[in-house]
């Protein structure tokens, strides 16, 4: 697997170089000091995967990814950079047209341990990728299958496996746990909401904590329904989509005949903080059964599984993103492998699908 490295402070390029060296089957085949060297490059060599510095140099981040998706789509891109606030939104942007993850850059771009950082924020990536060349699933990027923005879903257009009927009950909440791949798959999946979409909606992505705060803000633009980032004590409420905090744990708590929203500082699980599994198991300990609409996409590992197996007790009714169109079919396969999946939906159907089971579930009622 052959990588071009593409930043302009060689002490970084160096630092990726090192880190790349320890991951069997990888080969750092080039580097530049800017985005316009590399587009030369690509011209001139085959390469795999970018590593990609977020602040692009001579040319914008987002040029950047833009001729990518244009001339080389089948190369990967890894964004590695700074999660400041004033370089969030080009890498959101960048991720939402494509880019597969965000890995952030060590302090000082020297010394073991920042060496080991980047090596264990990339391996896993790398890992996933050789899996993808080995089953030559391409890779799915910002461009393919997605919705008309603002445009409510048609209920029977939802391309699914099975279509079980959910049990019956009235859902109150949609959950959806996510990861590599999220900012792209969300900026599909959320604006394909109706203005009139019933149930509150709330998200936990595995995002650095600048990031959570410009994403929402985006998506509430591109969106017909309210996007924020949650904070403490924000009332979960019919029409209100909210997402996890970067760096905090989020989770529903019940004040009298009120659910709102806590947050919690408390220690990683899978690795992770925000969890799926926290949000997934405080909605099982707060709401009644057969009320929660339970949803994994695109991501990386196991997140969420072990929540999803409190909420199945809790009968309810769970939607998993389908192999061929997630990013990373990791989050997704562990629910599905566990067989706590009710349907497995492509990403561009998603919307619909969602759409439909309430919609039936309330006609129902």
């Amino acid at each position: 697997m052959k990588v071009l490295i593409v930043d302009k402070a060689v002490g970084y390029r160096k630092l990726m170089a090192e880190a790349l060296a320890a991951i069997p089957g990888v080969e750092v085949a080039g580097t530049a000091p800017s985005a316009s060297l590399a587009l030369r490059k690509l011209g001139q060599l085959p390469f795999d995967v970018i590593l990609l510095d977020s602040e692009a140099g001579d040319r914008s981040c987002l040029d950047f990814i833009d001729h990518m998706q244009r001339d080389f789509a089948r190369i990967a891109v890894i964004l590695v950079g700074r999660s400041s606030s004033q370089d969030s939104m080009a890498t959101i942007r960048a991720m939402e047209k494509g880019a597969m993850a965000f890995v952030e850059k060590p302090d000082r771009p020297e010394g073991e341990q920042a060496r080991q950082q980047l090596h264990n924020d990339l391996l896993p990536l790398f890992r996933v990728l050789k899996t993808r060349s080995l089953t030559k699933m391409p890779q799915n990027t910002g461009r393919n299958g997605q919705q008309r923005q603002g445009k409510p879903p048609a209920p029977d257009s939802a391309l699914r496996k099975s279509a079980p009927v959910p049990p019956p009950g009235n859902l109150e909440v949609v959950a959806i746990g996510i990861s590599t791949g999220g900012p792209n798959a969300l900026t599909q999946l959320i604006p394909a909401f109706p203005g009139n979409f019933p149930l509150p909606i709330l998200i936990v992505l595995h995002m650095p904590v600048e990031f959570t705060a410009t994403l929402a803000r985006d998506l509430d633009r591109k969106s017909q329904l309210r996007v924020k980032e949650a904070e403490e004590g924000d009332p979960i409420v019919p029409g209100s989509i909210l997402l996890a905090p970067g760096g905090r744990h989020m989770l529903a708590r019940r004040e009298g005949k009120k659910v709102i929203i806590g947050l919690d500082d408390g220690p990683k699980e899978n690795s992770c903080r925000p969890s799926v599994d926290v949000l997934f198991r405080s909605l099982a300990d707060c709401y009644a059964a057969g009320t929660v609409l339970a949803v994994m996409m695109t991501g990386m590992g196991n997140d969420g599984m072990r929540g999803m197996a409190k909420l199945k007790e809790k009968n309810c009714y769970s939607l998993s993103q389908s192999e061929a169109s997630c990013v990373v079919y990791g989050m997704p396969k562990a629910v599905d492998d566990a067989g706590l999946s009710d349907e497995s939906v492509d990403l561009a159907k998603l919307a619909a699908r969602i759409c439909e089971i309430v919609h039936t579930r309330r006609n129902e009622l």
